[in-house]
């Protein structure tokens, strides 16, 4: 390894443990990994914009703060649609009158059958987590997985269900992620929701 690259990983390995650090104080921890690699594909996919940036530090800790609301963002999205499916599945009332009657929980009801046609252990990842509470390292140790290994079983999985779910239902949401109203596709999907 020549002395110049040397000085470059150096650099870059202390940019990754700056950028973990930030991410991790405003992040849960299971997060971390995942916005953590989002900012860095934002990086990657916007290199022009870094280098004709006035100010490179503040425009990485604008991508950096982007992504995190994004995180939340959707995680808030993501919690909504989850209460609304326990709801939905009869596990608790829903804690929002406003949203029962509502388009998202009326899909939230059409779930359940969908993610009991997941493939094994996506269903099952989905199953112990997203509908039975449990947290991904607690799912992992029921199952005798990695912690990692769980949570790529969960994201699979949510991406999986995302793609049976607009296969048989035309979704329209608002720019926050919320459902404002779907319609089933009955020629995709044998189910009527």
């Amino acid at each position: 390894m020549t002395e110049q690259s040397s000085l470059e990983h150096g650099a870059w390995a202390s940019f990754q443990t700056r950028l973990r650090a930030y991410v991790r104080r405003r992040v849960d921890p299971a997060s971390v990994d995942d916005v953590a690699g989002d900012i860095l594909l934002r990086l990657v996919g916007h290199q022009q914009a870094l280098a004709s940036a006035e100010n490179p530090s503040a425009w990485l800790l604008r991508v950096a703060a982007n992504a995190i609301a994004d995180h939340h963002r959707r995680r808030r999205t993501e919690q909504r649609a989850l209460d609304t499916l326990q709801a939905a599945a009869g596990d608790e009332p829903a804690a929002d009158t406003e949203t029962a009657g509502s388009p998202a929980a009326a899909l939230a009801g059409c779930l359940l059958p969908f993610v009991r046609n997941l493939p094994e252990p996506y269903r099952e990842a989905l199953l112990l987590t997203d509908i039975g509470g449990l947290s991904q390292k607690a799912a992992a140790q029921r199952l005798d997985l990695s912690a990692s290994g769980m949570k790529s079983r969960v994201q699979r999985g949510r991406v999986k269900l995302k793609q049976a779910l607009l296969r048989c239902c035309s979704v329209e949401i608002d720019r926050r992620g919320g459902i404002i109203t779907y319609q089933s596709r009955a020629e995709h999907c044998g189910r009527s929701c």
